[in-house]
């Protein structure tokens, strides 16, 4: 090794995977204890087959029996939220509520029990050194937290996780199992595609897919320099800032143009300038210039008009209003006079009615020295009789004044009124000459108003058509420009420092690229290279033929190759790879038979010769509806073989509860 290598040296790979199952059991229930079915798994090679069941001629050949529920009940006991698509929990809870999964997962040698609930149960637990039959027995803290708490510190271990994304997320655990175990909903399309939102695995989701996957990958590999994370972000943000400037520059460019149409409508809709939406912006007849001197023209003419209707309505008013004074003093006076007279005849009559009521008190009142009614005595009644010719008299008196005030009082209201119908006239004659006033005066203020704004309008618009042609500068776009240029420049500095620092990581990563092609070529023929890239937007593995790609049908091969790769080198030293990989039938993204048993036969036989000491370091869990070759097809690597009916996972065909009535798109209701 020469000085200046600065790269690690090797080490002796890992003995066995960081990460592996031993075990999978299916409970019926945990009180009583009752298995449903148990898998046994080793490092390695395990396949699980699915296979035809031909006394049900109802039932599809390899499909519906729990190869797919396999591989996502491994998942689940490795910390995803959920073992299937809400339809199959829904089966399970129905079928089995009192369900529980246990397996015993391997953590670095150390073996963990696990048992999560598959039915209407929430507890969940995990305890190192004991067996999923036991767990529930056992005292003390079994936390099925601790489990992923301890899974995660020793896949993560040492990495720099916090930020490790883009947008500034974090790696997590969830992530990698996705790299080791992708959806068979995801249908091997593309090698970042690990997680399909149809499979609700609760897994967290990359903000760029591509980006981010090749990100994991090449973090867990040890192919990832601590500097490019930086150049990442720093490249973000200008990206994030020139976004910003490009979309203020277009801004400012559109700006002089929407600036010039919005004042020429300004002076079509505001200032009446009827033709200034087309008028040309020179000095001709028909130009901006002299319809708008046309306009100011015709406004000061009104403005003129305005004045001379003014001057005399403003002198007919002040008339108007004086002779209402003296109309309005005089009707106040006989309103004032008619109140008097009716007020005096009041006073009359009031004594009159006094006279009255003194009769009537004397008459009805007993006497107190008698026992008769005072009205009786014959005092009294000779006073009685002086009353009523005092009343006769005062009545003979009185009537004929009262009558005479009466007339007179009603002659003064009448003529109050007569006053007053001519004061209400005057006054609305009054009201409508004001508002008249009013009127031109308001319209005289806007008239004004456009005699101001026009040449400002006009003024500013010959200054953003100026900006427009060129004739003068814009000042904050040119300063906008100007910033926008040396963010670029930083740009493409930064990423010409990420592109080396990316070209280094891909040299690096020559071991994983002779891997890829290796296993390339012995799946197919020497006409074929594997090839790894690593860009800015992700890690890539095509196949090619010659100097071309393959086409669309080795898609899938190199999908699933590149995962077997990153298996294989997960025992080099810098890698923090689990040493785990799940496959749901990979078969049925339309591989050809002949290459699907070459590969797997290709699989076995790498992951074998990794090993030493009678230890291997990788585990590979393949489902599959298709036989292995016949070799694979022993019982130390064909670890199950699933069919129909008895021979399905759970041992029985799940079905779903009663169903419920859904309401329609019209609002009546169906049956599910």
């Amino acid at each position: 090794m020469s000085r200046t290598d600065t790269s690690p040296p090797e080490r002796i790979g890992r003995t066995r995977p960081l990460v592996w199952v031993k075990r999978l059991v299916l409970f019926k229930s945990l009180d009583p204890l009752e298995p449903i079915r148990e898998i046994h798994f080793t490092t390695g090679l395990n396949i699980i087959q699915g296979e035809s069941d031909e006394s049900d001629e109802a039932f599809q050949t390899g499909h519906g029996i729990g190869k797919t529920t396999v591989c996502r009940l491994i998942r689940y006991c490795l910390g995803e939220k959920s073992y299937g698509q809400r339809h199959v929990i829904e089966e399970v809870r129905h079928c089995f509520p009192d369900a529980y999964a246990g397996a015993v997962v391997v953590l670095d040698g150390s073996e963990w029990a696990v048992l999560r609930p598959l039915g209407q149960r929430v507890r969940e637990f995990a305890l190192e050194g004991v067996a999923p039959e036991d767990l529930t027995q056992v005292q003390g803290a079994r936390r099925y937290d601790a489990f992923i708490e301890r899974l995660s510190s020793l896949v993560l271990a040492d990495l720099p996780v916090n930020d490790a994304l883009t947008g500034e997320q974090a790696l997590h655990w969830l992530q990698v199992l996705a790299m080791c175990s992708r959806d068979q909903e995801s249908r091997y399309d593309r090698f970042w595609n690990w997680r399909h939102t149809r499979s609700e695995s609760g897994t967290p989701k990359f903000g760029k897919p591509k980006v981010d996957a090749g990100l994991c990958v090449r973090l867990i590999l040890g192919l990832l320099d601590p500097a490019e994370n930086g150049l990442r972000k720093r490249l973000e943000q200008i990206e994030v800032t020139l976004e910003r400037m490009n979309a203020e520059i277009r801004r400012k460019r559109e700006e002089p143009a929407f600036h010039i149409m919005g004042l020429r409508n300004t002076l079509v809709n505001q200032c009446g300038v009827r033709d200034a939406a087309d008028a040309p912006l020179d000095d001709s007849l028909l130009g901006l210039g002299a319809v708008t001197e046309a306009r100011i023209s015709a406004l000061k003419e009104e403005v003129a008009r305005i004045e001379d209707l003014l001057v005399p309505l403003s002198r007919q008013i002040s008339y108007t209003a004086a002779s209402l004074l003296e109309p309005a003093e005089l009707a106040e006076g006989l309103e004032a006079s008619s109140d008097i007279t009716n007020e005096s005849n009041e006073v009359l009559l009031r004594g009159l009615e006094q006279l009255r009521q003194l009769i009537h008190e004397v008459e009805t009142r007993p006497c107190k020295y008698g026992r008769v009614r005072i009205g009786e005595c014959s005092y009294v009644v000779s006073r009685v009789e002086q009353i009523d010719s005092e009343i006769r008299d005062r009545q003979r008196a009185t009537l004929p004044v009262v009558s005479e005030r009466e007339q007179a009082a009603a002659r003064l209201a009448e003529q109050a009124q007569r006053r007053r119908s001519f004061i209400e006239q005057t006054q609305q004659r009054l009201d409508s000459l004001n508002h008249e006033k009013d009127e031109l005066v308001e319209r005289r203020r806007n008239v004004n108003d456009q005699l101001r704004r026009i040449p400002a309008v006009l003024a500013e618009l010959h200054d953003w058509t100026d900006i427009l042609e060129g004739r003068k500068p814009d000042t904050a776009l040119h300063q906008l420009l100007a910033e926008a240029q040396e963010a670029e420049s930083i740009a493409e500095s930064t990423s010409r420092d990420l592109f080396v620092l990316i070209t280094a990581q891909a040299e690096r990563a020559g071991r994983l690229s002779s891997r890829f092609d290796s296993i390339v070529r012995r799946t197919l023929t020497h006409d074929f290279r594997g090839v790894v890239k690593i860009a800015e937007d992700g890690i890539d593995f095509r196949i090619v033929r010659g100097e071309s790609l393959s086409g669309e049908a080795y898609e899938t091969l190199a999908i699933i190759l590149a995962d077997l790769a990153l298996l294989l080198d997960g025992n080099a030293a810098h890698s923090h790879h689990p040493g785990l990989l799940v496959h749901d039938s990979p078969r049925e993204a339309d591989l050809y038979l002949g290459i699907y048993q070459k590969l797997l036969d290709l699989a076995d036989a790498e992951i074998r010769s990794a090993g030493r000491d009678g230890e291997i370091p990788f585990q590979y869990i393949v489902t599959t509806t298709t036989p292995p070759s016949k070799r694979l097809q022993s019982k130390s690597i064909t670890k199950l073989k699933l069919s129909g009916g008895n021979g399905s996972l759970f041992k029985v065909q799940l079905e779903a509860g009663k169903p419920q009535n859904h309401p329609t798109l019209f609002g009546n209701t169906e049956d599910a």
